[in-house]
């Protein structure tokens, strides 16, 4: 039935994708026969066989190992479909590209049935910016992408999501606020501008110094801090040992 519908859709002139679902956990079970079936379908002549992990329950070790051993029995690249039930959507269809996969399949945003597919926002600048592999894609409108989808599926923004998410640049630490902007890499794993997202620094009780001059710069003050022995204080006590952010043209934040 798998060759006689491929060389159907084939005289018609169709180009075919033959998707496998359930491949991995039919693989587990019985690999013979799962080799069987994409062997028909490859021979029949689908343009590309794509190995679905349905189930979203596999790993990234055993979906590596299971592509690479497809790709050298058909002779062929194939592509990946995964579902993010385990939390490794991402994961499992990274590995599979290392494992010689050339198409991977998923959605904005990761939307899909149950936990969702594989979250496209995700591994597009992971292939792209951390693997090296050149998709030919213009990043920096990934967050407006990304919030755009999910005003058209009326669903909530993940503040959380990777690379995309309002929180993904954000500090609030001040040793973590003061260290980014010495050394941006140190907790900043890419320039939030690559994939169009932006660093955001709060005001809270976890707060130093640095960001609340972060804080004033952006409102349009020129600040800096005033350290103790540096001179710039020549009170006593208390006061001379407390550290101030001196603000040009009007009073003084402690």
């Amino acid at each position: 039935m798998i060759a006689d519908t491929v060389r159907h859709l084939k005289a018609h002139g169709r180009e075919v994708l033959y998707d496998a679902e359930h491949f991995f956990d039919s693989y587990k079970e019985d690999p013979e026969y799962s080799l069987k079936t994409v062997k028909a379908a490859h021979e029949a002549g689908a343009d590309l066989i794509v190995l679905c992990e349905t189930n979203g329950g596999n790993l990234p070790e055993f979906v590596q190992e299971t592509t690479r051993a497809m790709i050298a029995a058909l002779g062929v690249p194939v592509g990946i479909h995964t579902h993010n039930d385990g939390g490794v959507g991402v994961a499992n269809a990274l590995a599979a590209v290392r494992a010689g996969a050339v198409q991977v399949q998923g959605t904005i945003n990761g939307y899909g049935e149950r936990v969702g597919n594989c979250n496209l926002t995700t591994v597009m600048p992971n292939l792209q910016l951390k693997m090296g592999i050149d998709l030919g894609l213009d990043l920096t409108g990934l967050r407006d992408l990304a919030h755009f989808v999910d005003e058209m599926a009326n669903v909530p923004h993940d503040i959380r999501a990777p690379y995309v998410g309002v929180a993904a640049f954000t500090h609030k630490g001040g040793l973590h606020v003061h260290a980014v902007q010495k050394l941006a890499r140190t907790y900043e794993h890419i320039d939030p501008a690559l994939v169009g997202n932006e660093r955001v620094i709060t005001i809270s009780d976890m707060s130093g110094q640095s960001n609340v001059i972060v804080k004033a710069g952006k409102l349009g003050f020129q600040a800096r801090q005033r350290r103790p022995g540096s001179g710039e204080d020549s009170g006593r006590g208390e006061k001379a040992r407390k550290r101030r952010i001196r603000i040009r043209g009007g009073g003084s934040l402690v």
